[in-house]
């Protein structure tokens, strides 16, 4: 049992403890009153991890409660760290649902994971400006303004088609006076967006045009700027679209900065501005943008709920909104649609079980076949053959990696089994290594850019998907030959090297987990 799991294992019995107490003196026969609590002994200074699940901790060195705990090595009382800022060069960990090893949501204070394109000063997250907002005069050319809008219909628009042309147009001509400063801000998250996520970070778009010495640093005072503006604006109880997309944007930013934490925070943010829209107020175009909107909103909620054990706020009833999947047919949103399907059926009861919430009877076998016929047959139907590379690299890793989270939670369930007792081979314990084999036929022809303009989010996913690979190689005896599959996750593993955080963080914990896992397989 790993120190993670202890701590929560304790944590539970802690906080079901005072309740269960509280009914032995109330439901009791006697008509004494409890005693009166004894008062806690303080202790100068906490150790280590009793300050950090903010338990009771004595003077003994190791404390009581790490040796109850078994980890009487892990005491120590270092220094206490600062609540006050998050310091990026720190290491900010998760524990990842498919190899239960702490993973890193930020950037480390190691060279191993540190990414010398980006700066390192916490005036990245808290460079606000004062009590106005004041637009920096030459911040964002028309020039750049241009090539970012042009570089996100090229690349970024077949996933997210948030925006138009004809709606990025209008919303230049607001952001010229000072009326329009919302819109001013969302061309300000626009660009940044594309800095950070599309462009080469160690080079430079626009040469003298700005003063940053490349696009990383460049799209770091975009951000800075778009946060010092979400900051001033003022709130309204009927946000319009651009505030919605305002804060997309800046969680978007944050996503590809592996900056999780804040992500999550503006991903909720604009989850809960869209639930305060009102869309019988809005014109054709806005309408029929916030549609798409809703759908990258909940797409993105999802994801980050069944990767990080998040709750989640948007139904597709949200405003009238998702009702009938899409009123456009434009060829285009094909590859969208077809994204869209396969978050559809992960409802509000999907991400309770995922998230280990209470469920008050044993759930049959066949509980999530529904799910399950949902993931696997949102591509059949509605996608053409001609989708582009980037939207197919995304639309295949992400249905594959929604198969893993469905086995991992089957075998939580208990729904798995040695053999194959259905048509399919999905609730077998193996399954994983067939799903890497097909991943690996279905996006070896695809180049690599194809893959990396989705950012961290499909390295996670690729990263996922490779350690429930490791973790059935080690634990379960299979029919296959262990050369296909070792070679399968050497693929894997040589794919996510290629991808946004895959050489200073995602190949590293795999490498790691390999080690652990199967000291005996060869890692050159």
């Amino acid at each position: 049992m790993t120190s993670q799991q202890l701590e929560a294992q304790e944590h539970h019995y802690a906080t079901s403890s005072v309740p269960q107490a509280r009914g032995l003196v109330a439901g009791g026969d006697t008509a004494t009153a409890a005693a009166p609590r004894a008062k806690r002994v303080q202790v100068a200074r906490a150790c280590q991890r009793c300050r950090r699940l903010q338990k009771a901790c004595s003077d003994s060195r190791p404390c009581r409660r790490c040796v109850r705990a078994g980890l009487a090595d892990e005491c120590g009382g270092g220094p206490i760290q600062s609540r006050i800022l998050p310091q990026p060069p720190s290491l900010q960990t998760l524990t990842s649902p498919a190899t239960g090893i702490a993973s890193p949501l930020g950037f480390a204070a190691s060279p191993l994971f540190r990414n010398p394109d980006l700066p390192t000063s916490p005036r990245a997250f808290t460079g606000f400006a004062g009590e106005s907002f004041v637009r920096k005069v030459d911040l964002l050319p028309p020039q750049v303004v241009d090539y970012c809008s042009g570089r996100f219909f090229e690349r970024l628009a077949p996933t997210i088609p948030i925006l138009t042309k004809e709606y990025v147009a209008d919303m230049r001509t607001r952001a010229a006076s000072e009326a329009g400063s919302e819109a001013y801000c969302v061309l300000l998250g626009l660009c940044a967006m594309v800095m950070l996520q599309v462009e080469e970070p160690r080079g430079n778009s626009f040469g003298q045009l700005i003063t940053a010495e490349n696009n990383a640093g460049y799209g770091w005072l975009l951000l800075e700027e778009a946060l010092a503006a979400h900051r001033y604006l003022t709130r309204k109880s009927a946000p319009s679209l651009d505030s919605v997309l305002l804060v997309f944007f800046i969680y978007a930013c944050n996503s590809s900065l592996f900056c999780h934490s804040p992500a999550f925070v503006f991903l909720r943010e604009a989850s809960t501005l869209f639930l305060l829209i009102k869309p019988e107020g809005m014109d054709e175009l806005s309408r029929s943008l916030a549609e798409r909107l809703f759908w990258v909103l909940l797409i993105s909620e999802r994801s980050h709920a069944i990767r990080y054990r998040r709750p989640i706020t948007l139904q597709v009833t949200t405003n009238g909104f998702g009702m009938a999947s899409f009123g456009e047919n434009e060829p285009s949103l094909s590859g969208f649609k077809c994204l869209a399907a396969l978050f559809r059926g992960l409802d509000t009861t999907f991400i309770a079980l995922l998230n280990q919430e209470s469920v008050s009877r044993t759930l049959p076998l066949d509980s999530l076949d529904g799910v399950e016929m949902a993931i696997n047959t949102a591509l059949n139907y509605s996608c053409p053959d001609d989708l582009l590379l980037t939207q197919k690299a995304n639309l295949r890793v992400t249905q594959f990696w929604l198969r893993i989270i469905l086995w991992q939670l089957r075998l939580r369930l208990g729904h798995l089994s040695a053999h194959r007792t259905t048509q399919s081979s999905s609730r077998t314990y193996h399954y994983p290594l067939e799903v890497a084999k097909d991943l690996t036929l279905s996006t070896r022809d695809l180049p690599i850019h194809s893959f990396q303009v989705h950012g961290a989010g499909i390295s996670e996913k690729l990263f996922d998907i490779a350690c429930a690979v490791v973790n059935v190689l080690a634990r379960v005896p299979v029919a296959m030959t262990k050369t296909a599959a070792e070679d399968d996750l050497k693929y894997l593993r040589g794919l996510i090297s290629q991808l946004p955080g895959g050489a200073t963080v995602y190949d590293a914990l795999l490498l790691r987990h390999i080690q652990q896992t199967l000291p005996n397989m060869r890692t050159d």
